[in-house]
């Protein structure tokens, strides 16, 4: 279902993250079965018309996974599932699963569920009846439409402060910079097995303060099944000094929501894909997002 991604390792320019953190805290200035054949053609300028699927079903996808798993998927989204034959179709991960039967397991799945803010008891309970009955097609028209995805925002500073020290050594220094990157080619600074910035939105410029709120919590697990916690600054960074076990897998917690990771990473460089922007190479539509 929706997958929702947030840590990768790319590439951007030093330049723009020089100065490192090398002291104590020091306050920023500005603080703050086998079915009918169904027709599945979909026009790619309706990302909103589901095809071939039930409407019970359609509504199911347009609630909880369509914001990614949309005509052209974002957010890390490996594939759509807008069609019948998109849902039908092998899944990448477990070839013998159709991305059908996967995402069924995925929502029912209690430690990396997906949608990340786990399904409706009444949204698996119409899944679950669909498959069991051999996952018939549907021809109707079908008023189902996607939400919007979370992605599709403007870029602006939600917090309306910015940090504006230069390179005056700080653990609240160049939010949505590559700090790891920074530290080791200007040999200054703290050594962090993972950091980075959490925002509000996808799309924040360097140096906008994020995501403050004492209840934002980055988790991240290693491959030995070793989890670690950090809580966000009043920038809204976070790093990890101890080592983690790669490749790591992570998400970003508020109480009860969540937002993960769609894939294990082995760069704890969070902020080096996760730009203004995001970036192609890492699959990373945008900033390290709240939940």
């Amino acid at each position: 279902m929706s997958v929702l991604t947030f840590l990768g390792g790319c590439v951007v320019s030093a330049a723009a993250v020089a100065g490192c953190y090398t002291g104590g805290d020091v306050s920023s200035a500005t603080m703050g079965s086998t079915p009918p054949t169904t027709t599945t053609t979909i026009d790619s300028t309706t990302p909103s018309a589901f095809s071939g699927i039930p409407c019970d079903v359609a509504q199911v996808l347009a609630t909880s996974c369509a914001s990614c798993h949309s005509t052209t998927p974002s957010g890390g989204a490996p594939n759509a599932m807008m069609t019948y034959d998109e849902l039908m179709a092998a899944s990448a991960s477990v070839p013998s699963s159709s991305v059908a039967e996967l995402s069924l397991a995925r929502m029912k799945d209690t430690k990396s569920p997906m949608p990340p803010d786990g399904a409706s008891a009444a949204d698996l309970a119409v899944i679950e009846k669909w498959i069991a009955a051999g996952m018939p097609g549907g021809n109707a028209a079908c008023d189902a439409t996607p939400a919007a995805s979370i992605y599709d925002t403007p870029s602006v500073c939600t917090s309306g402060t910015s940090w504006t020290r230069g390179n005056r050594g700080s653990n609240l220094m160049k939010p949505g910079g590559a700090c790891i990157q920074c530290h080791d080619q200007e040999g200054e600074g703290p050594s962090y097995s993972a950091a980075g910035t959490v925002y509000a939105t996808a799309h924040e410029p360097d140096d906008c303060n994020g995501s403050s709120s004492s209840a934002i919590k980055v988790v991240v697990t290693g491959a030995d099944g070793v989890s670690q916690t950090a809580a966000v600054n009043s920038a809204g960074n976070f790093f990890f000094r101890s080592a983690i076990k790669m490749p790591y897998k992570a998400k970003v917690v508020s109480g009860t929501k969540s937002r993960a990771m769609s894939t294990p990473q082995k760069d704890g460089d969070c902020n080096k894909c996760h730009t203004e922007n995001g970036t192609q190479k890492g699959n990373t539509p945008g900033r390290v997002m709240a939940p």
